[in-house]
């Protein structure tokens, strides 16, 4: 079958967050089971710009990407506040249109991989335009918290733009029970299927302790708390540093660490409200990937997420998978973690938060059986073998009532 996939942006443009590795993860498993996929995308990289070929295909991975520039025209206008005007840019690709009217009848399905922007909003209408099924995902995007976030914005381009491609879509994807609920709640009445993400099981890590021993000064003896993502106001780390701090003396050799791209510029605050505490016991690297990620995810004791708002988190898949131990917010939509007794649902209160940590981080013999539970659950539920199964039958039924 012959797929394409459009979205803001494509790997390696990590800093965009957790939909560039499942998409890219997704593409790359069917392309291993003899698909052919094809993305479009912008060369965006959140503040900084890919620095790819554009308008002409890349092989990435055994996938062919077509990347374009993008252009925002609010950073022209206020070019002294440039990150705002690209953290709310319509990623306006110009030339993608044209490539589009080119690629999009040489395929069998059409994907779009998030709303509010010009790659779907074109790719969209190129489906429409040549007649071919097109398959919707939100990622997240109609949560109540992430629709009152810029609320005006939202709806009004919701009402006028999204909610008439969505309407025409063949089948939209929801990647939890939560999302499927939110596409009720907008009005938009289609066929939807619940898609979680996947994840790759990494291989054992026997150097992960002196790895990050060496990196970044923990000791293997320390239980060390994990934050992984972007910070963002929305996601909670704030919250997470605070309830930390509440526990620090009756787990004195525990350390937090708050890693990700700092794409607000939140994490200087966060240094300061944690004082000296920053220096040796809440550590924030910034970004952190590839094996230095890897030794992280596979040394920390305990992975929390207390989002106010979330799709369906990549870090938290990447956590269990490691046999980490999870502390998520109901908003995470992953009860199943609970379930699975691979992790615990607090909610994003700060209190409550700290309860559980002294608790979790007192009992590391829990923490180590959760942890083995999540991988198991991973094993048996998400690896992306599975999914692509899932997404694939999906294709083919819109298809087939394409044809």
């Amino acid at each position: 079958m012959k797929i394409l996939y459009a979205g803001t942006g494509y790997k390696p443009a990590y800093r965009l967050g957790g939909p560039i590795v499942s998409i890219s993860a997704a593409a790359e498993a069917l392309v291993r089971k003899g698909h052919e996929i094809t993305v479009v995308a912008t060369t965006s990289n959140n503040d900084v710009e890919l620095d790819v070929p554009v308008g002409a295909p890349v092989d990435v991975e055994g996938v062919q990407v077509w990347y374009f520039n993008r252009t925002e025209p609010l950073q022209k206008i206020l070019p002294f506040v440039s990150y705002f005007a690209r953290s709310i840019g319509f990623m306006y690709a110009p030339a993608m249109r044209q490539a589009l009217d080119r690629l999009v009848p040489a395929v069998d399905v059409v994907h779009t991989q998030g709303p509010f922007l010009y790659p779907t909003y074109a790719t969209a209408h190129a489906a429409f335009r040549h007649h071919r099924p097109l398959v919707y995902s939100q990622r997240g995007a109609f949560s109540v918290e992430s629709l009152q976030f810029r609320s005006l914005k939202k709806t009004t381009y919701l009402n006028a733009i999204e909610k008439p491609i969505m309407r025409r879509a063949g089948t939209l994807i929801a990647l939890t029970e939560a999302e499927r609920e939110s596409y009720g709640r907008i009005g938009v009445d289609r066929p939807i299927a619940v898609v979680p993400n996947g994840t790759v099981i990494p291989p054992e890590c026997p150097e992960a302790a002196s790895t990050v021993h060496a990196r970044f000064g923990i000791g293997p003896e320390k239980p060390l708390v994990l934050f992984l993502g972007r910070l963002h106001p929305s996601k909670g780390a704030d919250k997470l540093v605070e309830a930390f701090e509440r526990v620090m003396i009756d787990v004195p050799d525990a350390v937090l660490m708050i890693a990700g791209p700092d794409e607000w510029g939140l994490g200087r605050e966060w240094r300061q409200r944690a004082g000296d505490n920053a220096n040796s016991r809440i550590l924030f690297p910034g970004m952190v990937d590839g094996h230095d990620k890897a030794a992280i995810l596979a040394r920390a004791n305990l992975f929390c997420l207390p989002s106010q708002s979330e799709g369906f988190s990549n870090a938290v898949l990447e956590a269990l998978a490691n046999a980490t131990a999870v502390m998520l917010s109901p908003a995470c939509n992953f009860p199943e973690v609970e379930a699975a007794g691979a992790g615990v649902i607090v909610a994003n209160d700060v209190e409550r938060m700290a309860t559980t940590l002294r608790t979790l981080l007192l009992d590391p013999q829990r923490l180590q059986s959760m942890g083995a539970a999540g991988r198991r659950m991973v094993l048996e539920r998400y690896t992306w073998d599975a999914i692509t199964d899932r997404l694939l039958d999906v294709y083919e039924r819109v298809r087939a009532v394409r044809a």
